[in-house]
């Protein structure tokens, strides 16, 4: 859609502008096209057919988008908002209020549950676990390879000495005495 430029209302009949409306309340292209006065054979495929039609030209589709994206802006969820909130979970600085059945409001502090449930989201949103995970797993390459070859060699030695002893009758070597 960045390649080329939206639609503006003026290239949409007023039929095409009819059914963005009813898609943009209902969200089902085919009760969109119902609404918006489909004059068909009435056919359950027909409708159908005809809505996802309709629905895919580039030109309705580009004002569902652009729609779409209005609508995200207008009830845009600042990220920065949600850590805070989290965060005052996790620290236990919220809380909720009760009425009791005498009428009277109290405020509960937050759970020890919930904290655990905002320390866990923030723990994701944060990406902390992967940092500390990456921290565990990173070492030298050099430290990494000579284990690797370290380990590498004693099985193969071990293999070796199991085939000798098998193929030649080599007695096991025995223990030096302590």
């Amino acid at each position: 859609m960045e390649d080329h430029e939206e639609p503006t209302l003026v290239e949409l009949t007023q039929y095409q502008l009819r059914f963005i409306d009813e898609y943009m309340k209902c969200g089902n292209k085919r009760e969109a096209m119902m609404k918006c006065g489909y004059k068909g054979k009435g056919k359950r495929s027909t409708v159908t057919s005809s809505a996802a039609k309709l629905y895919n030209l580039p030109k309705v589709k580009e004002e569902i988008e652009r729609r779409r994206r209005e609508l995200a802006e207008e009830n845009l969820i600042d990220s920065k908002a949600i850590v805070k909130r989290l965060t005052k979970m996790f620290n236990g600085e919220l809380s909720s209020q009760f009425v009791t059945k005498q009428g009277q409001v109290v405020d509960v502090p937050i759970t020890f549950k919930n904290q655990i449930e905002a320390a866990k989201v923030l723990v994701n949103i944060l990406g902390l676990a992967e940092a500390d995970n990456k921290q565990k797993e990173e070492k030298p390459v050099e430290q990494k390879l000579a284990e690797d070859l370290e380990e590498q060699t004693k099985f193969f030695l071990e293999q070796s000495k199991k085939k000798a002893i098998e193929v030649k009758g080599i007695p096991e070597p025995k223990k030096a005495k302590e």
